[in-house]
């Protein structure tokens, strides 16, 4: 130090500083802060000065080289990048190059064999197009045939759908009328099976009516024989008692003349009722008749129309296998005048080619020197790689050390770091 610096004041009060009056005193007196040691904020441990700023201008130049080494690989591939799109667009104009060449030296016979090629082309679509024009008359032709066809084919068949459709229709009313009459036939037997249980009930009640009645007379007579024996009986009491007799007698002939009498009326209602389901039954068998005859005509009729139908199908059918093969030869004649079209397209294109480049010798030229210019231009970019290739790798060995300690050093505070968290983290 000097003079005026021995006889100063101190910077602080202590022989150690921390970093903030380190700060604060730095303009001051750098030289005599360098000299003092650091207080650690975290521990207390001191460090000189000089070995921190020592330790700082190391990792710096290690970072300082690692960027120095990346700038120097990125310009190289660059520069190398560069070189290898120059190299793809000169061999593009080489091949370029040649094709023109190529062609001119060759142009009288390219030109000959093209056309050749454009006259057979030419003469084949002509061809094509006359068989298709050939193909679509015939075209024309069986679809007029199919329309009349068709028309010929409804106009025979007509009266057999209609006639078919109207026996349909009759049969279908005659099986209307039978499943009717076939429900009338259960009404009247369920009428008879009725009928005949009730006059087996009201036969019953009427023959129950003639026992009840037989029953009381007796019970009088046998009251009155007892008021004769007596000889207390008065005669009033036995002119009532034989005037009920008269009157029971009345009933008994009542109740047995209404036997008969119920007998021949509910017998007559179950005859009726048996004539009414005869009488059905025949309309049955009447009906069951023309419900059949209808159905076979119905049958027939529908039989014969569907022969004449399939019958005018099938030769409509014929028709129309012919037409798919026709418009199949179109097709397959508008392919072939297609392809004879894009052989003429094609053989075309390398006349036109042809007569461009043969028409065009500056351009030819133009793309020789421009090939000359590219070559020489290539030769520089390469000799600038190469050159670059060498600076890195110079620049790879001289700041290997300073690479390595800078990887170091960042290795082993990664490390810290991780053993801080690791220490803090843990209970305590």
């Amino acid at each position: 130090m000097s003079d005026s610096q021995e006889s100063s004041e101190p910077l602080v009060d202590e022989d150690f500083a921390t970093p903030e009056e380190i700060a604060t005193a730095q303009e001051e007196n750098v030289e005599e802060l360098e000299a003092l040691p650091v207080i650690s904020a975290k521990d207390g441990t001191t460090t000189p000065r000089r070995m921190q700023t020592g330790a700082l201008d190391s990792l710096k130049s290690g970072l300082d080289a690692v960027a120095a080494v990346r700038a120097a690989a990125k310009q190289h591939s660059d520069a190398r990048a560069q070189a290898k799109q120059l190299k793809k667009e000169l061999d593009k104009s080489k091949e370029t190059l040649a094709h023109r060449l190529d062609v001119d030296r060759n142009y009288d016979k390219i030109l000959a064999e093209q056309k050749a090629v454009i006259q057979k082309g030419n003469e084949g679509i002509a061809r094509a197009e006359a068989a298709i024009e050939e193909l679509e008359t015939k075209k024309s032709e069986l679809d007029a045939t199919l329309a009349q066809k068709k028309a010929d084919d409804e106009a025979a068949i007509r009266p057999y759908r209609e006639l078919m459709e109207s026996t349909k229709g009759r049969s279908d009313d005659a099986a209307r009328a039978l499943a009717e009459i076939r429900r009338a036939v259960k009404t009247a037997d369920q009428q008879v099976a009725d009928t005949a249980k009730r006059r087996e009930q009201r036969i019953a009640a009427a023959n129950r009516a003639v026992d009840n009645a037989q029953e009381r007379l007796r019970k009088v007579e046998s009251d009155l024989n007892s008021l004769k024996g007596s000889s207390t009986a008065s005669p009033n009491a036995l002119s009532k008692m034989q005037s009920e007799l008269v009157a029971e007698r009345a009933h008994l002939d009542a109740a047995r003349e209404d036997v008969g009498r119920v007998t021949a009326e509910c017998q007559q209602l179950v005859d009726n009722a048996q004539t009414h389901l005869w009488t059905q039954k025949q309309s049955l068998e009447t009906a069951e008749r023309a419900a059949d005859d209808a159905k076979r005509e119905a049958d027939g009729r529908r039989e014969e129309y569907e022969s004449l139908y399939n019958k005018a199908m099938g030769g409509q059918k014929e028709i129309e296998a012919r037409i798919a093969e026709v418009e199949k030869d179109i097709d397959a004649r508008q392919t072939e005048r297609a392809e004879q079209a894009q052989v003429v397209f094609d053989a075309q294109a390398l006349v036109d080619e042809a007569d461009d480049i043969h028409s065009t010798p500056e351009v030819t030229k133009n793309l020789q020197d421009a090939i000359a210019t590219g070559k020489v231009e290539l030769e520089k970019r390469q000799r600038e790689v190469d050159a670059l290739a060498a600076e890195e790798r110079q620049l790879r060995e001289s700041t290997r050390a300073q690479r390595f300690l800078f990887i170091g050093v960042a290795a082993v505070a990664i490390v810290i770091i991780v053993l801080i968290v690791s220490f803090f983290a843990l209970p305590h």
